[in-house]
Order: C-alpha cells, then sequence, then structure tokens
C-alpha cells in the first residue's frame, strides 16, 4: 500500500499548544509532523492507547462507539 499522497487533497488544520497538550485522535487521522523552526527542543509521544474493549462491527443492539461507527462507514457496512 503507498499512502505518498493520502489526504493530500483534504484541509489542512494544525495542531499546536503548550507544554503537556494532550491531544486525543481518531485512529483515521492522516497526520504528519513540521520542520522545527524554534530554538528550544519539543518532544512528542505517542503512547499506546486501547480501547476498553475490542471493537465489535456487528453489535445486535447497533449500540456502535463513535470509532466504530467511522470503521463501519469506511467499509461500506451502513
Amino acid at each position: 500500500m503507498v499512502l505518498d499522497e493520502m489526504g493530500a487533497d483534504c484541509p489542512l488544520a494544525l495542531a499546536t499548544g503548550e507544554a503537556g497538550t494532550v491531544y486525543l485522535c481518531h485512529p483515521f487521522l492522516v497526520h504528519a509532523a513540521q520542520k522545527h523552526r524554534g530554538k528550544t527542543p519539543r518532544f512528542m509521544a505517542q503512547p499506546d492507547l486501547p480501547p476498553a474493549e475490542p471493537y465489535r462491527l456487528d453489535r445486535a443492539d447497533g449500540s456502535y462507539s463513535p470509532v466504530e461507527i467511522a470503521i463501519r462507514m469506511a467499509l461500506g457496512l451502513v
């Protein structure tokens, strides 16, 4: 799978914040780092944040989480 141009036609949004700022992002988010133009070091971490339970894409009650809904939409299941 070649992803070089993935998201190239999507709007650009910058995420910047003070030290300690945390962003919880959707698993389908296309992201990339920017060139560091400052003088002080900056750090970024991407810790694992597993779901509370495994994704279930076929629920009898239809009570899907927002992420499950997005996955089902991407797979054409809705």
